[in-house]
């Protein structure tokens, strides 16, 4: 059997690791990423909401990403990092000298940038922190029944939440992701935008969280590395994407029958792309050269449209977290049992003043 392309018998799935097999799945045809398909998935798996880009396939995924590509154009996004420079500075004000720095300044400034994003004011923050934890359980792979019905209570909840905005923005624009998504042209029905809202806070809030978090971990590991992040940023995350990237994993069920590394799919059959693997198997971290190829962010027609964004919030928080407390030091990290996600439970640091 393949070392790239193995079946995995506890899970009945194909386990896909190789970087060109992996790039091959995600970019190729003939493969779903709707969970319904997915062998011995929870009935209740069909209670998700209609118009969710991460679970739809072509043609409502074509339709659904032409929509959005509007709100996530480069100019829409840059326009953002000034308001991500604040929030990042406000959050790591004020911090004691022993801090979870997961719950106090990774998980913070994502759901920051997201209420701004959506402008549901400071209410709507500490809703979208509440919600995130059960939303995301509906990404693990081999979500149980409770996951699936935990995760449809807070869309619900966050729908409802939603709604007198969608309302009173369709007919009172702002300058927010709401307004945009609104404004296009035979555009997206008020569920598919809080359908799209509800995936922002699900995928957007966590992997962002879980970047920031694994990353500082990574430097506080190998403090040598913290020189390289400082002078170019955007080139240290990057390789940081590539070696402590947010998600392990990304399912897709074939809908033919295709052949990778020799190793035969049948249609029906269920493949994990195992992209922390894939990133990894390309050499160690090192911040100090070009970055490596890396799928941290999906390939193909599922590429995340929210990546700019995750990169800009990872980009304007890692260096002046070490530029502001240059003693920051390691206390204890836990990892998070995940299917789905490489992130932390933990991550305990101190030395904040000196």
């Amino acid at each position: 059997m393949s070392e790239s392309v193995r079946y995995d018998e506890p899970s009945g799935s194909w386990l896909v690791s190789g970087h060109e097999q992996a790039s091959a799945v995600l970019r190729g045809g003939g493969w779903s990423s709707d969970p319904r398909l997915i062998r011995g998935a929870p009935p209740e798996v069909k209670e998700l909401p209609p118009g969710n880009l991460l679970f739809s396939d072509p043609p409502d995924h074509t339709r659904i990403r032409r929509l959005l590509s509007p709100a996530f154009t480069p100019r829409s996004i840059e326009a953002l990092r000034p308001r991500v420079v604040d929030i990042v500075e406000a959050v790591l004000k004020g911090l004691d000298d022993s801090i979870d720095l997961l719950d106090e300044v990774a998980y913070l400034i994502p759901v920051a940038v997201i209420a701004e994003l959506l402008d549901v004011g400071s209410d709507g923050a500490e809703l979208l922190l509440d919600l995130t934890p059960a939303l995301v359980r509906q990404l693990e792979f081999g979500a149980t029944a409770d996951d699936m019905v935990g995760a449809t209570a807070a869309a619900t909840d966050l729908t409802m939440f939603l709604t007198p905005y969608i309302a009173e923005r369709r007919n009172r624009p702002g300058a927010d992701f709401i307004s945009a998504m609104l404004a296009v042209p035979d555009g997206l029905s008020d569920s598919e935008v809080a359908t799209t809202c509800v995936l922002l806070l699900a995928a957007g809030h966590e992997t962002t969280a879980n970047l920031i978090a694994n990353s500082a971990l990574a430097l506080l590991l190998d403090p040598s590395q913290i020189p390289h992040l400082l002078a170019d940023p955007a080139r240290a995350v990057e390789e940081l994407l590539r070696v402590e990237g947010p998600i392990k994993t990304a399912a897709r069920t074939a809908l033919t029958d295709h052949r990778l590394d020799g190793e035969l799919i049948p249609a029906g059959d269920t493949v994990q792309v195992l992209l922390q693997e894939a990133g990894r198997g390309q050499g160690p971290l090192d911040l100090s050269r070009a970055p490596l190829p890396h799928l941290a962010f999906g390939s193909g027609i599922h590429y995340c449209l929210g990546q700019a964004l995750a990169r800009m919030e990872a980009v304007e928080a890692l260096p002046r977290l070490f530029t502001a407390f240059p003693a920051l030091r390691l206390e204890s990290h836990r990892w998070r049992s995940s299917t789905t996600f490489h992130a932390l439970d933990e991550l305990r640091v101190s030395g904040l003043h000196g």
